[in-house]
């Protein structure tokens, strides 16, 4: 994926450069805000909103809705990480995200290529279910966001 290159400002490249040192992380606006809150800069939350959404536009990070339609969490898009070039799974009993990038995902998107005329934007697909950890009952919910690479 490229990235479309724009002007930055003083509070955008601070929210974008939280997320290169966090970059398995995924976020919330209130957690950046308290981040910064905490001593790293003050940068307000109408601020902090603008730059992810010009943050989500560049393609620098995905924005995946939160199960409820409460909010949404936020993700860096590590272009060495191909994360634009796989599905993910979210769990939507402990949030926790899995990057999928195995060769029945990409039969799949050949297929609906094929068959049905649609071009798949993996940066914004998202499949929502239960993990096996959830499924099974054996994990606890604890609200975070974990990454797994399938």
């Amino acid at each position: 994926m490229e990235h479309k290159r724009n002007y930055h400002t003083r509070q955008q490249e601070a929210v974008s450069d939280y997320f290169r040192r966090h970059p398995n992380s995924c976020v919330t606006a209130d957690d950046i805000y308290l981040f910064f809150m905490r001593g790293n800069g003050k940068i307000g939350k109408a601020t902090i909103y603008r730059c992810l959404d010009k943050l989500v536009e560049n393609g620098e990070i995905k924005k995946f809705i939160s199960d409820g339609g409460d909010g949404a969490m936020y993700q860096w898009m590590d272009a060495a990480g191909g994360c634009d070039r796989h599905f993910h799974l979210k769990c939507t009993a402990c949030g926790r995200i899995i990057h999928l990038d195995c060769g029945f995902m990409s039969e799949f998107e050949k297929h609906i290529g094929e068959h049905h005329g649609f071009r798949v934007d993996n940066a914004r697909t998202v499949i929502y279910g239960l993990c096996e950890a959830c499924a099974d009952g054996s994990a606890q919910a604890n609200g975070k966001e974990e990454f797994i690479d399938l």
